[in-house]
């Protein structure tokens, strides 16, 4: 059960509990040992507006109970949506459920195993507001932040998650190069109701939530990078997500000695699902998608079935690249 901690509404902003500003979509799965260090940290952000919807996914843990405590002590501002009573939905179909459960104008998304820093929600919605401001009404925005790296027990591992997955967002902008990896953290994410309504729900097949959203984003809208961190994201034994094959040159060539196939099986992990997701995004989108998106998507769909010399002309034909040039190097010589 949560702990004792300051009134819930912060300074800042005064809530507006029936029509929040900000509404917060978090599915939640197994997240017991750290969901009370996400609600304290969302309790102190310095602005109130917002409504937080949870659903746990039929934890195996006490998750749903510690929910529910939180949904007793915040009242109206927090909602815990009702799980199946079936089976598991998995984490696009936990997303799903909490995302088509919002109705505010801007949704954030939250893994209860990160830590919000000060100021997340009031940074991340100026952002929001000033990429509106300068673009057609109802075009669909992604905005997402940097975050610090941490372990279980919220030791640092790295200071910055864009350089440590090797990511420049500046170059993250065009849907084939979002096709290719996605810029967007999930817990750092904040996303427009315009986009939303292009976006869900989310294809089965997509890779991950977030990276389904910045795609959309970057093919119908816009996807913002805010240079700053807001989070804490914390690496444990049950992420979804891999860590990055080498956090520096020493670290890739020390890995490739000891196992000197282990590069081409890790392009392999990092191409299939991004195949699979462009191929059900063509499906979907294809009919919407200018003519050079759609045929740089439907190329990464076909890419892991083509020869050796087939995929290297889709890539540079396509410009099917990865944000680094030591990914490039490897997607080149290995592909």
């Amino acid at each position: 059960m949560p702990g004792p901690r300051n009134p819930i509404v912060n300074a800042g902003c005064t809530a507006n509990i029936d029509a929040p500003a900000v509404e917060i979509a978090m599915p939640a799965y197994n997240c017991a040992p750290w969901l009370d260090d996400f609600m304290h940290s969302l309790l102190d952000q310095d602005f109130a507006a917002w409504r937080l919807l949870a659903r746990d996914d039929r934890s195996s843990d006490d998750t749903n109970h510690r929910l529910l405590g939180w949904q007793s002590r915040l009242g109206r501002r927090m909602a815990v949506l009702p799980d199946s009573g079936v089976r598991n939905l998995g984490v696009i179909g936990n997303y799903n459920a909490v995302f088509a459960a919002t109705s505010a104008r801007w949704v954030m998304s939250a893994d209860p195993d990160d830590v919000w820093l000060p100021g997340k929600i009031s940074r991340t919605l100026a952002a929001m507001r000033q990429a509106e401001d300068s673009l057609a009404a109802d075009t669909p925005v992604a905005i997402c932040t940097d975050a610090q790296v941490v372990d279980g027990d919220r030791r640092p591992l790295a200071p910055s998650f864009w350089r440590w997955s090797h990511m420049n967002p500046s170059l993250m902008r065009k849907p084939r190069r979002v096709a290719m990896e996605s810029v967007a953290l999930g817990s750092t994410m904040m996303v427009n109701r315009a986009l939303l309504d292009v976006a869900l729900p989310i294809e089965s097949q997509a890779a991950y939530q977030d990276w389904w959203l910045a795609l959309v984003a970057a093919a119908f809208g816009h996807v913002g990078t805010l240079d700053a961190t807001t989070i804490l994201y914390r690496r444990h034994g049950c992420n979804a997500t891999s860590d990055p094959y080498g956090h520096t040159l020493f670290g890739v060539l020390r890995r490739t000695l000891a196992s000197p196939g282990a590069p081409r099986r890790r392009l392999e992990k990092v191409l299939a699902p991004a195949a699979v997701q462009a191929a059900a995004f063509v499906t979907r989108y294809g009919a919407r998608l200018n003519g050079r998106d759609a045929a740089a998507l439907r190329s990464l769909a076909k890419l892991p079935t083509l020869g050796p010399i087939q995929r290297r002309l889709a890539v540079l034909r396509h410009g099917l690249w990865f944000a680094s040039a030591s990914k490039n190097v490897a997607l080149f010589v290995l592909v």
